[in-house]
């Protein structure tokens, strides 16, 4: 699968550097799927409103690039591969198991990826991964109760290793006054 990617950066007036150089890799403690080069998948509003809490809210401007990912293989799905969340529910189990953690409320994404990496069960170059962010939309099958389906999650990209998955160019998109 390709998808088109965004990742949003702090303008330093720097777009050939952005260009040439780009994407730039998350190092970052707390980071959701950790190190790595981070992207919203296909949404570019999603990018966007992230630049405008990280950025914007501080006083300093953002620029989004844009390119093409190819997560055909070795993606560690968590948004359309449901093999892979059976595996990351199992991954928690034997966590538990080893008491490494209490149980699932415990189960933080980065430090359980990180498990999978020190155990040499994660031979992924990427993750994907969707959030319930407060943008959600909440479908129901029957009127107004029992099971639903979500739509709009925010879904993020996070590329551990570029070679075979980026595609370039790697390009300025917003804002509109560096298209020109």
């Amino acid at each position: 699968m390709i998808v088109k990617a965004y990742q949003t950066l702090e303008d330093k007036d720097n777009i050939d550097h952005i260009e040439t150089e780009g994407p730039f890799e998350c190092k970052r403690t707390g980071a959701w799927l950790g190190f790595g080069y981070y992207f919203w998948d296909t949404n570019m509003d999603w990018a966007i409103a992230w630049g405008e809490n990280s950025y914007s809210n501080i006083g300093k401007e953002f620029v989004i690039a844009e390119c093409k990912l190819d997560l055909t293989d070795n993606c560690f799905d968590l948004v359309g591969n449901i093999q892979h969340q059976i595996d990351l529910k199992e991954v928690i189990e034997v966590m538990i198991k080893a008491k490494k953690i209490k149980n699932t409320d415990e189960a933080i994404v980065p430090n359980i990826i990180l498990f999978m990496k020190e155990k040499g069960i994660f031979p992924y170059k990427t993750i994907r991964a969707a959030d319930m962010h407060r943008n959600i939309i909440k479908l129901f099958f029957k009127t107004g109760k029992g099971e639903y389906m979500v739509i709009n999650q925010r879904v993020q990209i996070c590329v551990i290793e570029k070679k075979g998955v980026l595609l370039r160019p790697f390009s300025v998109v917003y804002p509109e006054n560096y298209l020109l």
